[in-house]
């Protein structure tokens, strides 16, 4: 039969089947929105009425990838080759009819699989496998809802004569339709009753407190959270108004819900403060928002709230706030604390550091020598309430049987802590009615006191005490004060020592150098002593005056090693030894006899130190000049400014003293005329400056020729102060400086400076 002759092909299925078949598809489907039930209603409803084979391929599942579901062929060998060529296909994409389908929206028919042959990538091994599926015919059509194409129908027949025709593709078309409008519904369904599910999880979960209200301000949803906050259950919020269930307070709510309503606008973290229902003594803070919830037509119809319970937050952001501004506190009242060494200076400090800031009065008791404590700094910040405090304190003394107080604190180093003074105990502990009503006066409301302690001891106590402000002491506050005691009884402590030990090393120091400078005949005396650094008031470096004799003066410059006690023993043994050795005239000692005296001395006396000496012996000499004899015990040699503004080096450099046994030192001879200035110094003053560039005996030099004509007491200052310029802060070593100036206006006469 030729072609021309031949009949149209037969549909697989006639009108009236499809019609029924559309029927009953439609019925199946409607009956399930659950998405996997939907995907296999749909393949097992086309087998085997209209297919021996059905799959449905899914290109994107809710955003879960591809997936395929099939009606299962009767022998899994075969359904798992048909499954592998088609996914293998698709991943190859340009040899898949179903991504091309996808892409072109057009369908594919073929009514004849045997006419067309094996495909060429059906693999040798899988030719016989596919002989016995006896494939006749297939159809892909897209399954395309709301626009969009969401993947796939493929129907295969393998009957004997079964081949599908254009009108079975239009009934599959039409029958895809409905497959992926089902689909779609169930997808959407599936996707929308986990979102709720979701939804309903997060809001009995949620860590803050959720409800939805009304337009009658009625609870229709509320979570736990929310409804512990208002100490009830659930239950017992659903469908009741906010003033059933919250009071005077779930009126005030019903106003704001109102206006939200009205508005339309939400109202975001509006902060309340209310009681706390489960302890009516706790307050609460709460930070809530209202929004506007429209309906589908766009009007409101209801009120969504979220609440936040801030209180804990609330507390520690208080804390932390609070534990920042007692830390600012201690840092500047350490900084105040370490600004001052004196004694008295600090105690005014301690005082003045608490108020206003902690306390509205602050003072502070000492403990004497003989155990009595007495009060020695105060603050107020009223000063008329201060001179009440110490007309309090005079008239009435404190008890010393007293079981508080001061006295006890200073005792027993305990701190004690009256966090309110009420007007009971001030009648029970205050017998005396006048002491009584002074003691009202002050009008006080709180009291800590503190012992001040240092170095295991406690010395005095700190009285913090808050009257006008009518503040109450808390926990923070007795840390605080807690710790200000402890390092306001250390700086106390340390002022008071570095206070004895100033006075002491004065008293020590004055009694190393001469107490004034003695006259001596046609010359002018002028001296310098300087300690280096702020705690080293007892330093090695002495001078010394003393006649000799009727007509000689002895002039002495050293510099002992060391600091401290160490250095103030050895400077008293050098100047005293110097002294009997150049008063010794059996036989005459000339200045380096008395070095060498004093080089044996330091030698038995077993010291660790050395010194360096200059002694040198003025006489008048002719012509109103002077005559001077000197050594030099490894000390820098003096310098004379002539009257001409030359400046020259007298002696000879000789040994250490203290090292050795047999010390080189030779005797000089020098003459000075009126108007000459001789200079003796320690290298404190040469050394000064950085240690690449110090002053040193050509700075010295140069200092002293631009002070020609000048006196010696200007030429010791100018000395000073060169060396306190030439180096930041305070000079590293000590300086001694001992200036003799010849008189040439009255030769006869002597003054010192």
């Amino acid at each position: 039969m030729t072609d021309a002759t031949r009949q149209p092909p037969t549909p697989v299925i006639s009108p009236r089947e499809a019609l029924e078949f559309l029927n009953r598809a439609a019925s199946v489907l409607a009956g399930s929105l659950d998405y996997d039930q939907t995907l296999r209603h749909v393949t097992q409803l086309a087998v085997p009425e209209i297919a021996d084979w059905c799959a449905v391929y899914i290109s994107d599942d809710g955003g879960a990838g591809e997936r395929e579901i099939t009606s299962r062929h009767p022998d899994p060998a075969l359904e798992e080759l048909i499954l592998d060529i088609r996914r293998r296909r698709r991943e190859r994409g340009d040899a898949s009819e179903s991504l091309r389908v996808l892409e072109t929206r057009q369908p594919v028919l073929v009514g004849d699989v045997v006419q067309w042959g094996l495909a060429d990538d059906i693999r040798p091994e899988e030719r016989p496998e596919l002989g016995r599926l006896a494939a006749r015919s297939y159809m892909i059509v897209p399954l395309i809802a709301r626009g969009r194409v969401i993947g796939a129908l493929t129907l295969l027949s393998t009957r004997e004569g079964r081949h599908y025709t254009p009108a079975d593709l239009a009934f599959a078309e039409n029958l895809a339709q409905r497959f992926a409008q089902a689909i779609d519904n169930a997808r959407l369904y599936d996707t929308a009753d986990k979102s709720l599910g979701l939804l309903d999880t997060l809001f009995s979960t949620a860590p803050v407190g959720l409800a939805f209200l009304d337009t009658e301000q009625r609870y229709v949803r509320i979570n736990a959270a929310l409804a512990a906050m208002n100490g009830r259950t659930v239950a017992e919020h659903l469908g009741r108004t906010l003033e059933e269930v919250l009071g005077p307070f779930g009126a005030e709510l019903a106003a704001i819900h109102r206006e939200v309503l009205r508005s339309g606008q939400p109202l975001l973290e509006r902060e309340f403060t209310r009681q706390d229902p489960g302890d009516p003594g706790e307050t609460r803070h709460i930070v809530a928002s209202y929004t506007p919830v429209p309906g589908l037509d766009g009007r409101p119809i209801g009120v969504g709230v979220a609440i936040v319970d801030v209180t804990e937050r609330g507390k520690l952001l208080e804390a932390e706030h609070s534990a920042r501004l007692r830390a600012d506190f201690l840092a500047r009242a350490g900084a105040l604390l370490d600004a001052s060494l004196d004694y008295e200076e600090t105690l005014a400090n301690v005082a003045q550091i608490a108020v206003p800031e902690i306390s509205d009065w602050c003072a502070v008791s000492v403990l004497g020598e003989t155990g009595d404590l007495r009060q020695v700094a105060a603050a107020h910040v009223d000063p008329a309430q201060r001179a009440l405090g110490e007309e309090l304190s005079a008239r009435f003394p404190e008890d010393p049987e007293s079981p508080s107080g001061t006295r006890v604190v200073a005792q027993t180093g305990v701190m004690q802590v009256v966090r309110e003074i009420t007007e009971e105990m001030l009648v029970q502990g205050i017998p005396d009615p006048e002491q009584l009503a002074l003691v009202r006066r002050l009008a006080l409301r709180s009291v800590i006191i503190a012992p001040l302690m240092a170095r295991g001891r406690v010395f005095g106590t700190l009285t913090l005490a808050n009257a006008e402000s009518g503040r109450l002491f808390e926990d923070v506050d007795v840390q605080l004060a807690e710790e200000l005691s402890h390092r306001a009884g250390m700086a106390i402590d340390n002022a008071r020592l570095y206070t004895e030990r100033t006075r002491i090393a004065h008293t020590l120091q004055a009694k190393l150098l001469p107490e004034r400078l003695p006259e001596i005949p046609g010359a002018l005396l002028a001296a310098r002593y300087r300690a280096a650094g702020e705690l080293n008031e007892v330093g090695g470096d002495f001078y010394d005056v003393f006649p000799r004799s009727a007509g000689e003066w002895a002039l002495v410059v050293g510099d002992v090693s060391g600091k401290g006690a160490e250095a103030a023993a050895a400077t008293a043994l050098a100047r005293y030894t110097l002294r009997a050795a150049a008063l010794d005239e059996t036989p005459p000692t000339p200045p380096s006899e008395a070095l060498r005296r004093l080089n044996t001395t330091m030698l038995v006396d077993g010291a660790s130190q050395f010194a360096t000496v200059v002694v040198a012996y003025v006489s008048a000499g002719e012509d109103g000049g002077m005559r001077v004899r000197l050594s030099l015990g490894g000390h820098p040699p003096p310098l004379v400014l002539r009257a001409g503004g030359g400046v020259d080096a007298l002696g000879t450099f000789g040994s250490l003293l203290g090292t050795i046994e047999q010390p080189r030192l030779v005797d000089d001879e020098v003459a000075l005329a009126p108007g000459d200035v001789m200079l003796l110094y320690t290298d404190g003053v040469t050394e000064a400056g950085a240690r690449d560039r110090p002053l040193g005996q050509l700075g010295l030099t140069e200092l002293l020729a631009g002070l020609a004509g000048k006196t010696p007491e200007v030429i010791v200052d100018a000395v000073e102060q060169a060396v306190v310029d030439a180096q930041v802060g305070e000079p590293r070593d000590d300086i001694a400086l001992l200036a003799l100036a010849v008189d040439a206006g009255r030769p006869d006469a002597g003054r010192r400076g």
